[in-house]
């Protein structure tokens, strides 16, 4: 007799695991979210099949409620005056780390293939970093400090300058692949703006309606946890259905919260505390179930030429735009560790891809699927493999528990 596991024993169990998992893993030092994905990965098709495939798919829309969280996470961490005194590191390290990905990945897959449009299309995808296994290890141990600041406010904007860069490369490449020129430049570029813009638009109005609101409710503490993230759900949704970037439009939320009155604060917290942990355990699993470990053999120079000149891209361009900048010695040495996660707006992109040039005959399908497979093996290996590289940032600059001293004095 085959027993069948409804939906709710799986996402049970899933979670008791993950949690024993990650506990298990902690005391060799790994951060937890390792243990969550690595959880995933074992539950997933390529082991067990307790998550198939197709559950992660019914299970997407936890995805998106993991980004809107982590999204208002960031934003919350981030005060103006700190921005402020730091905005031209922070930009300056943005463009160096995107760019430098851009142009180490696109020269060397071009010195691989031959192709121009395949490189300018890696490249593209190798500016987008995940925020959120970053902000979980910030989360988890605690960190607080020059490096910290810098680091959310960089992954939280790359992704941003990824859309946009991408944007206008993705129609570079299709102009090399079917020998044409007719496309409309102004509508492409403005598409990625509209959806920057908008993310912007629509943060603010809600983050001054959840100020607002958080004035007249907090003295009824009871429930408020659960109205601020409503507000984050609704906030989220709205974003999808309006098509701006679901990350930033809760970002500036959470921005506009911890700077618009400071005693405010402290209530953005009760999501990260209280909220954030069940969700981001799921979303974690998640994205290990859906990795195939089958596919790493596959992988093969091209794709070890990606990790290899992305991570490089990403630390050296830190560096140098750390450099030119002027941040302090423990920003530029470390921020490049923090930056090398890979998942959600590189994958989407990847698929967008596949999608986009499958009209243009063999050449068009050839391409999507090389970008496919190179894009998903090469998330679980970053994606393993970063989370580490943030927990070795914050420890080398000394920022690992301040926040916690922080709150006490």
């Amino acid at each position: 007799m085959t027993l069948s596991l409804d939906i709710l024993t799986i996402i049970g169990t899933v979670i008791v695991l993950a949690y024993l998992g990650s506990k298990w893993l902690s005391r060799w030092g790994f951060p937890q979210v390792v243990g969550f994905i690595l959880v995933g990965v074992v539950l997933g098709s390529s082991f067990l099949n307790f998550i198939p495939l197709s559950l992660t798919k019914e299970l997407g829309f936890i995805s998106e409620i993991a980004l809107g969280l982590i999204g208002f996470e960031m934003g919350s961490r981030l005060h103006i005056e700190e921005l402020l005194n730091e905005g031209k590191t922070i930009l300056l390290i943005l463009i160096g780390e995107a760019l430098g990905a851009f142009f180490l990945v696109s020269a060397g897959v071009y010195l691989l293939t031959g192709s121009d449009y395949t490189s300018l299309i890696f490249g593209a995808l190798a500016t987008a970093t995940a925020p959120a296994a970053t902000v979980d290890v910030l989360s988890e141990y605690r960190a607080k400090g020059p490096l910290t600041t810098t680091l959310l406010a960089v992954v939280g904007l790359d992704d941003a300058l990824a859309l946009l860069l991408f944007s206008i490369v993705s129609t570079v490449a299709t102009i090399l692949l079917v020998g044409s020129d007719q496309f409309a430049w102004l509508e492409i570029i403005s598409l990625p703006l509209l959806e920057i813009l908008g993310a912007v638009i629509l943060g603010t109005i809600f983050g001054i309606g959840l100020n607002w609101a958080l004035e007249r409710l907090k003295q009824k503490e009871h429930g408020l946890c659960a109205f601020i993230v409503g507000t984050i759900l609704l906030t989220a949704g709205l974003a999808d259905s309006f098509g701006a970037s679901l990350i930033l439009t809760t970002m500036t939320m959470g921005i506009f919260i911890a700077n618009y009155r400071t005693d405010n604060s402290q209530y953005a917290q009760c999501v990260v505390e209280r909220i954030g942990p069940l969700i981001y355990i799921m979303f974690f699993v998640l994205m290990g179930a859906r990795l195939q470990v089958s596919l790493l053999p596959q992988m093969g120079l091209l794709g070890l030429l990606y990790i290899l000149l992305r991570s490089t891209g990403k630390f050296g361009g830190a560096w140098l735009g750390g450099v030119i900048g002027k941040a302090q010695p423990q920003v530029r040495e470390n921020l490049g560790f923090g930056l090398l996660s890979q998942a959600g707006v590189a994958v989407g992109l990847a698929y967008s891809i596949a999608g986009r040039f499958d009209s243009y005959g063999d050449a068009g399908v050839q391409l999507g699927n090389l970008v496919i497979n190179v894009i998903t093996i090469t998330t679980f290996v970053v994606q393993i493999v970063g989370p580490i590289m943030v927990k070795q940032a914050i420890f080398r600059s000394g920022e690992a528990g301040k926040a916690i001293v922080a709150a006490e004095g």
